[in-house]
């Protein structure tokens, strides 16, 4: 693949992504339409979105992007505003505009351009969301403890869950994966299963379309809701769906159940306990901020864009109160294992 250095004899060329369609890996979007100045990003939990492309020298480039291309500097940009608020992504393009490496923010992703058959073979692939495939024993006679781990991002929730089928015989559900509308059993092997997520297939089938009108009548309202403004009743049905989902799946699997996903009020926990039923426990993870915002620069690299939605996420969480029934809190420390806090959930169990 020729990848351009912007240092090569001090040239001045300036490449750009061609028509079509790219393929997009280790990203939170599955692909991106170009069409003249057009770009569009698809397949993505908020909806189409219009995305620009800058040529020129962006600095120095991620140590991993300079291993996978032999750069040194960043050539190109892409941004487009979520929550509103703009994301950028750096990365390097090829002189023909086929292929990009860019850092984003939930790691290092891959863009290649396909062509009008690969782009339909590639739009077409997933899971049925009726039934997704897992690496569960099917059980359905053995319904099982249900288990909720929430509380702030960079906790561990997703970690936890993880330990906790892959030790202990739970089915780890990856509540993120709902509103990505991907598959929510992310293998028990994966180094960072929250990130992991990304890579998990897309379902298909009859109840897609539904879902992604409600997420995306959320992400609408979230700006709303992170300043205490929103329709109660788009996150209602949002959750609603949710909780029908994982209804329906512990019906068809069975066994005992741990549930990742972020619940940030006492007002929805009860909501979702009124779904679930009474025996639904919530652990409620907790840390102290500084530690918690460390953590966050760290899985994302840094990204001060990602940090400070994180942080105006975290300010809304509510911790777990004695007056709540099957509500416990965990407090984290920075010496605290991962193993150390699942130890304290199964504890909690007993």
């Amino acid at each position: 693949r020729d990848w351009p250095n912007m240092a090569d004899n001090g040239e001045k060329a300036s490449f750009s992504m061609i028509d079509g369609h790219y393929k997009v890996t280790n990203n939170w979007y599955r692909s991106l339409y170009v069409e003249g100045d057009s770009i569009e990003m698809k397949g993505s939990s908020v909806g189409d979105t219009p995305v620009k492309f800058k040529f020129g020298d962006f600095g120095e480039a991620d140590p991993k992007i300079c291993e996978t291309t032999g750069q040194s500097f960043y050539n190109m940009q892409l941004s487009y505003i979520v929550h509103e608020k703009e994301f950028k992504e750096l990365g390097v393009i090829t002189k023909d505009g086929v292929k990009i490496v860019a850092k984003n923010l939930m790691g290092i992703g891959e863009f290649e351009w396909m062509t009008e058959e690969e782009a339909a073979a590639w739009e077409d692939d997933g899971d049925p969301i009726e039934a997704p495939p897992s690496p569960y024993k099917i059980q359905p006679a053995n319904q099982g403890k249900l288990l909720w781990l929430t509380g702030p991002p960079g906790l561990g929730k997703s970690t936890c869950a993880q330990l906790l089928a892959r030790n202990h015989g739970y089915v780890y559900y990856e509540g993120d994966c709902f509103g990505g509308i991907k598959n929510p059993y992310i293998p028990v092997d994966v180094q960072d299963p929250s990130l992991a997520q990304v890579n998990q297939r897309p379902l298909k089938g009859e109840g897609v379309e539904k879902r992604k009108e409600s997420n995306q009548k959320m992400t609408k309202e979230f700006g709303g809701f992170l300043k205490g403004d929103y329709d109660k009743e788009v996150f209602e049905e949002f959750y609603g769906l949710m909780c029908e989902d994982i209804q329906n799946e512990r019906l068809r699997i069975g066994g005992d159940w741990a549930i990742a996903c972020a619940i940030l009020s006492r007002d929805w926990r009860d909501f979702i306990r009124s779904k679930l039923g009474p025996d639904l426990l919530f652990v409620v993870l907790d840390m102290e901020v500084e530690e918690q915002m460390e953590r966050i620069r760290m899985r994302h690299q840094g990204d001060e864009t990602v940090i400070q939605m994180m942080k105006e996420f975290s300010d809304l969480c509510e911790i777990a109160r004695e007056d709540e029934e099957n509500v416990f809190g965990v407090k984290l420390t920075q010496d605290m294992s991962r193993e150390d806090v699942t130890r304290k959930v199964l504890d909690l169990l007993q």
